[in-house]
């Protein structure tokens, strides 16, 4: 990995952001982890692009003085300006997973001129409280009975005395490994070897959870030109497509893909497929 990726380190006010850079060609810009997201991404994309992955404040290290209460979101799209800035980026793909997508959507409304194309993998159109709600609906509707069960056999499998005496960014990740079967097409995947190295500041995780509590997932054409790629999983009982069928009439036009054999991160369980949609909507093939 040490000859692959070119590490880089983006000082801002109360965090450090490390990112990684890796490949050539047409620049995809990353959100949220140098460590994680690498790791998602097949090698054939990083043989046909050059990809740049940027830590986020709730997957970095806290420097010096800096508070939790005073981040909004805001603050996050200041932090990527600096990269972009750093780097000379203009034009680049930005390319947000999960939550965030809704960073990268509001990244390239707030700098049009940075943003060529706007890819969302995972992402929630809509605030907190309706994604919640729609992943337990698709979960009682959809999920097979061995899907269920496996979930009930991991959480109860949980050791709470344990988890007590790890630390809280420990603790977050037994627990999202423990629900595999709502994150994952292969209901017996472990994300454990994923996490392995993320730094998780978990009183930055929930600020920037409550950044979507009362949040509007909108844009107009004059506030963004730039074409957009949505690409779900049928499995993902996280973010499920459903909530985008729901949502596809009321925005501007964009690409949309559902991969069949994913969850919640197409990317990394149908990298084929995967890579042939995208590479085909920037033109590569």
């Amino acid at each position: 990995m040490a000859e692959r990726y070119r590490a880089g380190r983006l000082e801002v006010p109360g965090a450090i952001l490390n990112y990684l850079q890796a490949g050539k060609g047409p620049v995809l810009l990353v959100l949220g982890s140098s460590v994680y997201y690498p790791r998602t991404f097949s090698p054939v994309l990083h043989s046909a692009c050059r990809l740049v992955y940027l830590d986020l404040r709730h997957f970095a290290r806290r420097r010096g003085s800096g508070q939790v209460e005073a981040m909004t979101l805001r603050t996050y799209l200041e932090d990527i300006e600096a990269l972009c800035s750093e780097l000379d980026l203009e034009g680049v793909v930005l390319v947000g997973h999960s939550h965030h997508g809704n960073v990268a959507l509001e990244y390239a409304k707030q700098y049009p001129h940075r943003v060529s194309r706007l890819v969302l993998i995972g992402t929630p159109p809509c605030d907190v409280a309706r994604t919640l709600e729609a992943g337990h609906r698709h979960w009682e509707v959809n999920a097979l009975v061995a899907r269920k069960a496996a979930l009930a056999r991991r959480r109860a499998s949980l050791d709470e005395g344990a988890l007590a005496g790890l630390s809280p960014g420990e603790a977050f990740v037994v627990r999202y490994v423990a629900d595999g079967p709502r994150y994952w097409y292969d209901l017996h995947y472990d994300a454990a070897p994923l996490w392995q190295g993320v730094p998780i500041d978990t009183g930055a995780f929930t600020a920037f959870r409550d950044f979507f509590v009362d949040y509007e997932f909108s844009w107009s054409q004059e506030e963004l030109s730039a074409p957009v790629l949505v690409v779900m999983g049928r499995h993902d009982y996280v973010v499920p497509p459903t909530l985008w069928e729901s949502r596809l009439p009321d925005l501007p036009p964009v690409t949309y893909r559902i991969l069949d054999h994913s969850g919640h991160t197409p990317q990394l369980e149908e990298p084929e497929v995967f890579d042939r949609v995208l590479l085909e909507w920037l033109g590569c093939r």
